[in-house]
């Protein structure tokens, strides 16, 4: 990794540090023997200030080391993993800024301290660079709790979109078309749009959309997207120009964001992109009415989504987003998993819950999560009609009332699977789950539904003890080794 300019100065920084107090030296008397102030000298060390190379020469011989040993990155031993935690590239994914804690004063920090902690940070290191932490995990899963802690909802977003579409759109008109959005990027912003592109150079044609700058701004969209995804990536581009985002990927994909930021700042765009396309007081309204009727018509759910014009995953995220302070629904979980039609293996890859404990999330675990769960059972439903027609491009709807094997909590689940539109054969499903207490059987009136099936679920096969279980993908060895881990202790205590 290449070191910037602020973390080689942080180097440079504990480096004269430490030859100084391994020469037994204060600020002043180095101070003195260098004829440089104390002030300017604190500045070096705190890693603010580098000094030029005549001022390095002379601190260098007051120290009595050679040039190229006080300007080499390599700190000492006890120092080394500090250098080796900046070069991991570690603390660009995790949002510390976020959190209140300056880099620097962390580090200089951990400088001072004892061998034990320089230690413990050497072992952090080599957990993180085997872990799943360098794919973003640590990042995705901060920005998950960032938007749990808020309840999902964003009011400075909300006033963001809200203002646009009273300035740009009809703010009567119930749907915005792509059209529109196209038009204000290129009016307003002078963007140019290519929908051929991407169509036809294999290479990137499996990408949504990329963002060329330069004496004109240009977006290459895939022709392969439906109006629905190209309106989403249209309102994220406008959102980055209302607010005039520099942090960001200019690839449309989760996979390029590399820091914290790009990640918060694709979240905003993505809020706001979904709450331009589904205005908040038509949605309310229509999801009440979807909500009160006493039977789960999955053919009401998709006309809504059509007529929007969204994706079934911008309409249950808009959901999820009103659910707390519009719809009096303040317990919820989503999920999005990802499939192929040739595999068996089902990928989380997005998910929230609000005001819940247990739900069957997890981006960490590499067990197989529950066959008899909504979400994988309608993405096999759905895949089944993909190999019987490869051109199969519509929803696989479903519901489920769920009771967990082990707390017997339950739940009223909504899935939609569909096949996408750029790789063959992958596939998604977008599962909205509710806990089913008195408060939601008031407000979801189907949620007894006969035509909705029971069933008894759980986390993963691994740790599951349900029995005969023809579903089950994997033994539950994780179960197993929890049992003997506990038969072991209980031998202990009797001894």
């Amino acid at each position: 990794m290449t070191l910037n300019n602020e973390y080689i100065k942080l180097i440079f920084g504990l480096k004269l540090k430490g030859l100084r107090q391994s020469k037994k030296l204060s600020l002043s008397e180095l101070a003195k023997k260098s004829g440089m102030s104390v002030s300017y000298l604190n500045e070096i060390e705190a890693g603010k200030k580098y000094p030029k190379s005549d001022k390095i020469a002379v601190l260098a011989n007051a120290l009595g080391v050679p040039y190229d040993k006080l300007v080499s990155l390599k700190l000492s031993n006890k120092l080394a993993p500090v250098t080796d935690l900046i070069s991991s590239g570690i603390l660009e994914r995790l949002p510390l800024d976020h959190y209140g804690i300056d880099i620097r004063k962390l580090l200089i920090l951990m400088s001072d301290a004892p061998t034990q902690l320089s230690a413990l940070i050497a072992t952090l290191i080599d957990l993180a660079k085997t872990s799943e932490m360098r794919q973003n995990v640590f990042s995705r899963t901060a920005l998950r709790t960032y938007k749990e802690l808020n309840d999902n909802y964003f009011d400075e977003l909300e006033k963001a979109a809200e203002n646009f579409r009273s300035e740009n759109l009809n703010v009567n008109k119930k749907i915005v078309t792509c059209d529109e959005l196209k038009s204000i990027l290129i009016k307003k912003f002078n963007y140019e749009i290519d929908e051929k592109y991407l169509g036809v150079e294999k290479t990137l044609s499996g990408l949504r959309a990329i963002l060329k700058t330069g004496e004109r701004t240009r977006l290459y969209l895939n022709p392969k997207l439906s109006n629905a995804q190209k309106k989403f990536i249209l309102g994220k581009e406008i959102y980055y120009q209302i607010e005039n985002i520099q942090e960001r990927a200019y690839i449309h994909s989760d996979r390029d964001l590399d820091t914290f930021d790009q990640l918060l700042n694709n979240f905003k765009a993505s809020y706001f992109a979904t709450a331009l396309a589904l205005n908040k007081a038509y949605l309310i309204e229509d999801v009440r009415s979807f909500f009160s009727s006493e039977k789960f018509e999955k053919k009401k759910l998709t006309a809504m989504i059509k007529e929007y014009d969204v994706s079934p995953e911008m309409f249950f995220q808009r959901i999820a987003n009103l659910a707390t302070s519009f719809l009096d629904l303040p317990g919820l979980f989503f999920m999005r998993f990802n499939t192929n039609v040739d595999t068996e293996i089902y990928t989380l890859s997005k998910e929230i819950k609000l005001n819940i404990s247990h739900y069957p999330g997890g981006y960490q675990t590499n067990e197989h999560y529950c066959r008899r769960w909504i979400s994988i059972r309608i993405l096999e439903e759905a895949k089944t009609k993909l190999r019987k027609n490869e051109n199969y491009s519509g929803f696989t709807v479903g519901a489920i009332r769920s009771e967990f094997y082990n707390t017997g909590e339950k739940f009223l689940a909504i899935t939609i699977a569909k096949p996408s539109k750029l790789t063959r054969g992958n596939l998604t499903s977008v599962t909205l789950g509710f806990p089913l207490d008195d408060n939601v059987k008031g407000k979801i009136r189907f949620w007894n539904d006969r035509r909705i099936s029971d069933q008894i679920v759980n986390d993963t096969c691994e740790s599951c003890p349900i029995e005969n279980c023809t579903l089950r993908a994997a033994e539950p060895i994780s179960l197993r080794r929890k049992e003997k881990d506990k038969a072991i202790k209980s031998a202990i205590a009797k001894l």
